[in-house]
């Protein structure tokens, strides 16, 4: 897959070798609405003998607009990921553009002219609720009037499940609210974060419970504060843990926020070792023990749990 970091405006050598079908959407998250929108497209590239491509932007398109607070600024999808997913699903070409205020500024024709005819589209194609500019003019309702045929406009209709609208922004408050069993429902594979295994404290070797610290970028947004069921690859093995999202209360009342993995039947080394943690499904809240006994009983009732899980779910190993 090639991807073409671009700048407002495209410099005059920018070239696109043959005809394109382009789908336009950030796809943070890259969730069943956004998989929608990509198998239309590869549908009709496959028609049409042409390239399938994607048209998508460097960060949150909002930043533009607003302030955003920290917690807003974070993806569902950091960038690398986002591009191993498109590459999977078939996409060859990523137009990845710098969304600036010059690039927003653009009219609807200028934004045609200056990128999606160069771009040697024949057609695009785009979410029903999709903007590319000025949200109360750029809309899909008006595309067609703007493009005045010069390829072919497809828009997608909204994908629904249990009657909400599947959106990014649904997915990113179920994750709030800890409910990652919902967010796996709505991208249709279970949420996966990349970190890095660095040392901790070592509290849970001495409790018998020896954890991998995982540190991610601060880009990343991750689950609430609580226990879950997850399995982490590691070197291209799966393995099954229980993670704990949280400031280890019962030992500090301001200890900062981790993320800490306790892998079953594994004892290896793997400090140094980029990981992807698959969230699978969430256990309970953290809560302050009295004792560290009490905490270890507890990790017991976790580690059955997460067990059982398994049982219920052998496919998560596949």
């Amino acid at each position: 897959m090639k991807i073409s970091r671009l700048h407002y405006p495209l410099p005059d050598d920018f070239e696109v070798g043959g005809p394109t079908v382009v789908a336009m959407g950030f796809f943070d998250g890259f969730h069943k609405g956004h998989q929608a929108v990509l198998q239309r497209a590869k549908t009709e590239a496959e028609k049409r003998g042409a390239k399938l491509a994607v048209l998508t932007y460097d960060h949150h398109p909002a930043i533009v607009y607003r302030k955003m607070s920290p917690h807003e600024q974070r993806y569902l999808t950091l960038n690398d990921y986002k591009m191993r997913l498109l590459a999977d699903f078939g996409v060859k070409q990523v137009f990845l553009v710098n969304y600036s205020y010059n690039f927003q500024s653009q009219t609807p024709e200028d934004f045609i002219n200056n990128f999606l005819k160069r771009f040697k589209a024949v057609a695009v194609v785009a979410g029903f609720d999709h903007t590319y500019g000025n949200k109360n003019i750029a809309t899909m309702a008006n595309f067609p009037k703007f493009v005045k045929g010069a390829f072919d406009v497809i828009t997608v209709p909204s994908v629904n499940l249990d009657d909400k609208k599947v959106s990014s922004t649904r997915i990113r408050i179920e994750l709030d609210s800890g409910d990652v069993d919902g967010v796996n429902k709505l991208l249709g594979r279970p949420f996966q974060t990349r970190g890095v295994i660095v040392h901790g404290e070592e509290r849970g070797r001495l409790l018998g419970y020896p954890t991998a610290n995982v540190e991610h970028s601060e880009y990343q947004w991750l689950p609430a504060i609580g226990i879950y069921v997850v399995t982490v690859e590691i070197a291209g093995k799966k393995y099954l843990g229980m993670a704990s999202i949280g400031k280890n209360v019962t030992f500090s009342d301001v200890h900062p926020m981790t993320v800490e993995i306790n892998l079953m039947d594994f004892d290896s080394n793997i400090y140094g070792e980029v990981v992807n943690v698959n969230w699978l499904s969430y256990l309970r809240n953290e809560i302050k023990f009295q004792t560290p006994a009490d905490l270890i009983d507890q990790l017991d009732q976790d580690k059955t749990a997460t067990r059982e899980y398994l049982q219920r779910h052998p496919e998560i190993m596949d």
